[in-house]
């Protein structure tokens, strides 16, 4: 056997007794879960390279992702599930197959029946330096990137985190509204849970009122994993809501104010990670405390003009951010803006982010952000009630006038995804129906 060769089976030798994840019949072990994900291993398409992995249903999502993986082929997360998205990743990756947990909505179709009889076999060795997965980057700021992922990356990333937050030996229940195929949502209920004695609950509650049944449904002690947007919904009433260890967000910076919100509301600490699909989680902060990022142990960070270098832990190479960053002595860090967002407009300069804050701020605008346009001005687009000249004047009271927009544009809604960003080009097909 050589260095690259495991058996999964022997990594969680000393947890596999211990529950992986709660469904709504049931609590399903970890040595149960390796066993389902054999099982299901000898069914999958054989001579095939790739799947696309559409599985809505938690642990039917990680069953097929290890079973993927038991059978040498590589799983593809899409960004999300339109037509045109799978179309596209199908016709990029032609030796594909899509699996799912729907009927009549994918190649392969996971249903109860075919993990009923388990299988005999041994478990095989797999190989943790090939790729496990590719992900997508969200195409927020132009085409979508694929980021392939080893198992070993997965794993010291995933131990780094825990060891972060102390997690290790904690036997708490984590509650996310992160989908599994999102890289958030990958890494905290998957290889959070795997490589600790956490368990995973396999809800995927959406409104506040469906997250606060689960979390009462709860005995031991949760984490809620969410994103600043699906939380800020979460304390828009003074209903009560169950205790819980702490808050876990990512996807986009908090704001002080929505945290401190938020912490009076569970009264509990709002912890956030900070990552991207190219690098995985590697630092977090608890903004109440501190603006400032702690990496995680054996994580390196420089400076090379203000773009953050991240080397050691999980990653193999070092990695240069498409962000802007200052950097202290004590290697903590903080966001200054992504580099693509520094607006030079008549000698002065202003990120899209601190705009987009100021833009946010003006009573009655629900939701508005600034984006470039042809003539090197800005436009902005806003969804309120409020009539384009006052928030003009509010805006003067609040930005230098050169970064004022020249187009403003009123929705109805912006076309936000599932995580809270907005893909480009989704914005731009707005704007020319606008």
């Amino acid at each position: 056997m050589s260095k690259n060769q495991i058996l999964l089976s022997h990594i969680l030798k000393d947890t596999l007794h211990l529950n992986f994840c709660i469904t709504a019949t049931k609590n399903i072990t970890r040595a149960e879960l390796l066993l389902d994900a054999l099982t299901l291993s000898e069914q999958l398409p054989p001579n095939k390279q790739y799947a696309i992995n559409l599985c809505q249903d938690r642990y039917l999502f990680i069953v097929a992702y290890l079973a993927v993986f038991i059978r040498q082929q590589i799983s593809l997360l899409p960004q999300n599930t339109a037509e045109k998205t799978l179309t596209n990743l199908q016709e990029q990756y032609t030796d594909s197959y899509t699996i799912s947990d729907k009927n009549n909505a994918a190649d392969f179709y996971i249903h109860p029946e075919l993990l009923s009889k388990k299988s005999k076999q041994p478990f095989p060795l797999v190989d943790i330096d090939s790729s496990v997965s590719i992900s997508f980057t969200s195409g927020s700021t132009g085409e979508p990137k694929a980021i392939s992922k080893t198992w070993r990356e997965f794993q010291i990333s995933a131990q780094l985190a825990l060891a972060q937050f102390n997690l290790q030996n904690e036997r708490c229940t984590l509650v996310s509204t992160a989908p599994m195929q999102h890289m958030f949502g990958l890494e905290t209920s998957f290889f959070w849970v795997l490589f600790s004695k956490l368990c995973l609950h396999n809800s995927r509650p959406f409104y506040p009122e469906d997250i606060r049944t689960t979390l009462n449904s709860i005995q031991n002690d949760k984490i809620l994993i969410s994103t600043p947007r699906h939380l800020n919904t979460c304390c828009q009433n003074n209903t009560p809501w169950p205790p819980i260890k702490f808050i876990l967000s990512s996807t986009a910076p908090m704001k002080k104010e929505l945290a401190l919100k938020l912490e009076t509301t569970f009264k509990s600490p709002v912890f956030e990670i900070f990552g991207s699909t190219e690098t995985l989680s590697f630092a977090s902060r608890q903004i109440t405390q501190s603006e400032q990022w702690t990496p995680y142990q054996e994580i390196k960070l420089s400076l090379n003009q203000e773009q953050l270098i991240i080397q050691g832990g999980h990653l193999p190479n070092p990695l240069t951010l498409d962000d802007i960053f200052s950097l202290n002595q004590t290697g903590q860090f903080t966001l200054l803006g992504r580099s693509s967002e520094i607006i030079k407009i008549a000698g002065k300069r202003a990120s899209l982010s601190e705009l987009n804050t100021h833009l946010n701020q003006i009573e009655g605008i629900e939701d508005g952000l600034f984006f470039p346009c042809d003539n090197e001005r800005l436009s902005a687009v806003i969804v309120s009630k409020n009539s384009k000249k006052s928030v003009l004047q509010a805006l003067k009271k609040r930005i230098d006038v050169v970064f004022l927009p020249r187009r403003l544009y009123a929705v109805k809604a912006l076309p936000r995804n599932s995580m809270g960003k907005i893909i480009k080009t989704d914005l731009e097909q707005l704007i020319k129906t606008t």
